[in-house]
């Protein structure tokens, strides 16, 4: 019974780690206790068991604002492997390795955490990589180890240290500073060299990000407009759906039309688009004349809200979340367009000094996908835009904002390259290859939406 409270208690502390607080020094410890459960415990139902315990107390304690029954339950399933490939494991290694069973596992432990903390990520209906033991650390002195090796790094870089918590002897005690001060350095290093690199881009491009709470509406459009005229911006960002009501959306194309054309400036929105009989959520670059420029239709859509993979079945509980909640009122509404099997390109590209300038415009959930981003970086992306909509939040908004932005920290400094943010309910700004934000509130002085202007460089 009391090995069974280890998993508990890492729960308890991994929760404290990703509060929007930033008590990241509790990345170092809150896995030692479910190692040490993992290490001791030999019964494969309880291993099993304090798995179990750790992943839904810690999820309902971090995201439990993407509580839902399918999501949750296939993610659970995923992150079960690790109790059970540790149970094989032991068995073999007590076979074949008998003196050294216990620190081959030891040992084997940080790479087994890392590669099921980041398949459970991956893998979800719904992408969980603001809950890794490596997103801890996308707002502490560390994060610079991201520019090595990304999210995966500092995951790993958690959990090696963790577990020299879990055996810690004394003579371990030396070990841990040494190697927390060393990766401080090397952290430290990266994000210099990152600025320094930044900082001799001799291109640089004016953006003003808007972003806006759920009450925005068309009655709010001339003030924005006034102030977006004053910033003389060589793009304009715009959130997903930015105009919610219905009376207004099936003009969003027009809108932004015109309003580009009134701002003489590139503008980009991401809206719902139906083309060839199809739905696309679309991020729509308009240029100075209110002419499409360059579209991008999202990839990988929102399980429920934007697609549903089950066919014609329905679980039982559905009805009632249909019409209790009106937004999860569709399924598999929106087609995709795959860029890496059909071979279209999906960076947009603005002119610039009589240059083509290429971005990648991610919607939402998809700058939840790391590697991603890498990809649309290799295809030639100067910059990242995020245009997203988190009006489905009902509660954790300043949780989840703080796990996000995290995270495009991390990738931010990963791929050396901006990331620019703009939402509903969401921080309007830009976060630089040396982790630095700068970020405003969507809400401010009384209106309905704020404005961030800044530059970039390329």
């Amino acid at each position: 019974v009391k090995v069974m409270i280890l998993p508990l208690l890492s729960a308890i502390l991994g929760i404290l780690a990703l509060l929007p607080v930033n008590f990241y020094f509790l990345g170092f410890v809150f896995l030692a206790p479910l190692f040490v459960f993992f290490l001791k415990e030999d019964r494969f139902w309880r291993l099993v068991l304090g798995a179990f315990v750790f992943r839904w107390i810690f999820g309902l304690g971090t995201v439990y604002y993407t509580l839902e029954p399918i999501t949750w339950i296939l993610s659970s399933l995923i992150f079960l492997c690790l109790p059970i490939l540790i149970f094989f494991l032991k068995k073999i290694y007590q076979r074949f390795l008998p003196r050294a069973a216990d620190w081959t596992l030891i040992f084997s432990l940080p790479f087994l955490w890392t590669f099921f903390d980041h398949l459970e990520a991956r893998y979800s209906l719904l992408p969980a990589y603001i809950m890794t033991a490596g997103n801890i650390f996308g707002s502490s002195p560390f994060v610079g180890l991201a520019a090595i090796g990304g999210l995966p790094l500092l995951t790993f870089f958690a959990a090696s240290i963790n577990i020299l918590i879990a055996k810690i002897r004394w003579m371990y005690v030396l070990a841990v500073i040494l190697i927390i001060f060393a990766a401080w350095q090397i952290s430290n290093s990266e994000l210099q060299k990152n600025s320094a690199d930044y900082d001799n881009l001799r291109n640089s491009l004016k953006i003003s990000a808007v972003s806006v709470n759920d009450k925005f509406n068309i009655k709010d459009v001339d003030g924005l407009a006034n102030e977006l005229a004053e910033n003389d911006s060589d793009l304009m960002i715009f959130p997903e759906d930015t105009l919610n009501d219905p009376s207004t959306s099936p003009r969003s194309f027009d809108f932004y039309s015109g309003l580009a054309k009134e701002l003489g400036a590139p503008l980009l929105a991401a809206f719902k688009t139906r083309r060839d009989g199809k739905k696309y959520n679309s991020a729509v670059l308009f240029d100075k004349n209110g002419e499409v420029a360059d579209i991008y239709d999202k990839n990988r859509l929102t399980f429920i809200g934007e697609y549903w993979p089950f066919g014609s079945w329905r679980p039982f509980f559905y009805d009632w979340l249909l019409k209790n909640n009106p937004k999860f009122s569709n399924y598999a509404v929106f087609n995709r367009q795959d860029p890496y099997f059909t071979g279209s390109k999906k960076n947009l590209s603005i002119n610039q000094q009589k240059n083509v300038l290429e971005f990648a415009s991610l919607i939402c959930l998809e700058i939840h996908y790391p590697s991603d981003l890498k990809k649309y970086k290799q295809m030639g992306a100067k910059f990242i835009v995020n245009p997203t909509s988190n009006r489905w939040l009902d509660l954790g908004e300043k949780h989840f904002l703080y796990l996000a932005d995290n995270l495009k920290k991390i990738e931010s400094v990963w791929l050396k390259i901006p990331i620019i943010s703009s939402g509903v309910k969401d921080y309007a700004g830009i976060i630089t290859p040396d982790g630095k934000t700068q970020l405003v509130n969507y809400e401010s002085n009384s209106k309905n939406y704020g404005v961030f202007t800044g530059e970039i460089k390329y």
